[in-house]
């Protein structure tokens, strides 16, 4: 079954064997649509659709009470003591005999019909209590969800339908909604729509409503004119495509088609246009409820940081999303744009938060940008914050020591690592009493990118004194002097 304002469908019972079956915990009131489906070992069949009906009870209002009898009234007052009865008084002024009148309850069923980016739709049902007046009007205020200060978006006077758009909201923003009644007296107690509806484009999902002649066998004479009308639902608004089964040709069929609804005509037919026709409608949403709070895509990457460039590449690193849509991150895409240019190409598709980007040309500017993507969708970019121009980097040679005095215990092994930068990569040599360090099995130095490390084996005091070490590449020479302390006892680096 589904209320007739609503396009989901709530399954009842599935083992259902008569054929009749009693509905409980429907909303007096409110009206309903059901259909039954037939099954069987080989499937389910085409679903059959009841007409709408609204849930009311079994029995009617009771009829009037008799007429009513005026019991007395009193129409003057007079004095009476031991003398006698005086005059009459002065005749009262005309009073009409009415009920009390209170304030009216709250609107009933407040209901979200329909949002947009920028509005959203509410509708809701008369009061079941007036408070013994007509009601005049109705008035709606917002909120948003973290404050209490409402805001009056109906006109001053009321409105006098029961349904109303709500205008001018921000997109993607949600709200609080309530809606009052008012007579006479004033305005009575709210109803507050359920939740907090977001300002947002809808996602329906699409669907085909033929009504029951057109599930049967449309029967038509020779010469006559074939209409196949078919409402349709959707948001946004579905493609719509007419097929043959056995792909005949459709070249002699016009088709009109709209936002709600798809027509087909054959004019003058003949048995060649006898089969069956399939229509197919679509959209970008999905047929499933958790497919549209999506929106949910995830938020853009975290800080973006450039790590390394060269003459032909660049290295990023960001940082995670803060908050991924409600799904995992299946990964990231890496685009960049040339100076000058206006079009964003990809340049990589990565699971993890580095890429580094190849195939660049020396001396171009480049502005990069990252975007992380879910199940939902991908995410706004997040841009790199300066462009960067494709060329190595000229960095002179540095030490980065924290101290130049080395301490050993006689026989043990000694490691002296020695961190430094340079850009391109510094050639490192040692020197020993002004002497170029000669390498063996005992005394090894080995350099990387950003360190160079001599070790000693069984040190003793022929290691002791004064190493230089050198530092050369394109942009510099830079040098610095170690010393070695071998010693019998046990002493920390100074």
């Amino acid at each position: 079954m589904r209320q007739t304002d609503s396009t989901t469908w709530t399954e009842l019972a599935t083992t259902v064997i008569r054929t009749t079956f009693k509905a409980v915990r429907l909303t007096t009131g409110v009206e309903y649509q059901f259909r039954v489906k037939a099954q069987n070992r080989y499937g389910v069949g085409p679903a059959i659709t009841s007409e709408s009906v609204v849930a009311n009870y079994p029995f009617k209002v009771p009829g009037p009470p008799g007429t009513p009898q005026v019991i007395a009234v009193t129409k003057e007052v007079m004095a009476e003591n031991a003398a006698g009865v005086s005059e009459p008084s002065p005749t009262s002024p005309f009073y009409k005999a009415c009920d009390t009148v209170f304030k009216p309850g709250p609107p009933g069923n407040p209901r979200v019909l329909d949002s947009s980016k920028s509005s959203i739709t509410i509708a809701w049902n008369k009061p079941i209590y007036d408070g013994g007046s007509e009601i005049t009007g109705y008035m709606v205020e917002i909120a948003l969800p973290e404050e209490d200060e409402w805001k009056i978006v109906t006109p001053p006077v009321g409105l006098k339908a029961t349904s109303f758009t709500i205008t001018d909201l921000k997109e993607n923003q949600e709200y609080k909604i309530r809606i009052y009644a008012m007579n006479s007296e004033g305005l009575g107690e709210p109803a507050l729509v359920p939740g907090t509806p977001k300002a947002e484009e809808r996602m329906l999902p699409p669907e085909i409503e033929l009504d029951a002649e057109l599930r049967k066998v449309v029967t038509i004479r020779a010469c006559c004119t074939l209409r196949l009308f078919v409402p349709i639902k959707g948001r946004p608004a579905p493609e719509v495509k007419w097929t043959r089964e056995h792909g005949e040709s459709l070249d002699r069929a016009s088709i009109e088609s709209t936002s709600s609804y798809t027509l087909l005509i054959v004019e003058n037919v003949n048995r060649f246009d006898s089969g069956k026709y399939i229509l197919t409608i679509e959209n970008s949403s999905v047929e499933t409820s958790e497919s549209i709070k999506v929106s949910e895509r995830p938020l853009p990457p975290g800080k973006i940081t450039l790590l390394d460039v060269t003459r032909n590449s660049v290295t990023l690193s960001w940082e995670k999303p803060e908050h991924d849509g409600g799904s995992r991150i299946l990964g990231y895409i890496v685009e960049m744009q040339s100076k000058g240019s206006e079009k964003w190409s990809t340049c990589a598709t990565v699971k993890v938060t580095e890429a580094t980007i190849t195939g660049l040309i020396q001396g171009e500017e480049y502005t990069f940008r990252v975007s992380a993507q879910n199940e939902k969708g991908i995410s706004d970019p997040r841009q790199l914050g300066i462009p960067v121009v494709a060329k190595d980097l000229v960095i002179p040679p540095a030490f980065k020591l924290l101290f130049t005095t080395f301490s050993v215990l006689a026989g043990e092994d000694l490691k002296v690592d020695v961190p430094f930068v340079g850009r391109p990569k510094p050639t490192v040599s040692w020197h020993k009493d002004n002497v170029a360090l000669k390498q063996t099995t005992r005394v090894n130095a080995e350099s990387s990118e950003n360190n160079t490390v001599l070790t000693i084996k069984e040190a003793c005091r022929e290691d002791v004194g004064a190493y230089l070490v050198k530092l050369t590449n394109s942009a510099g020479e830079s040098r610095r002097f170690l010393k070695t302390v071998c010693s019998h006892q046990r002493s920390s680096n100074t």
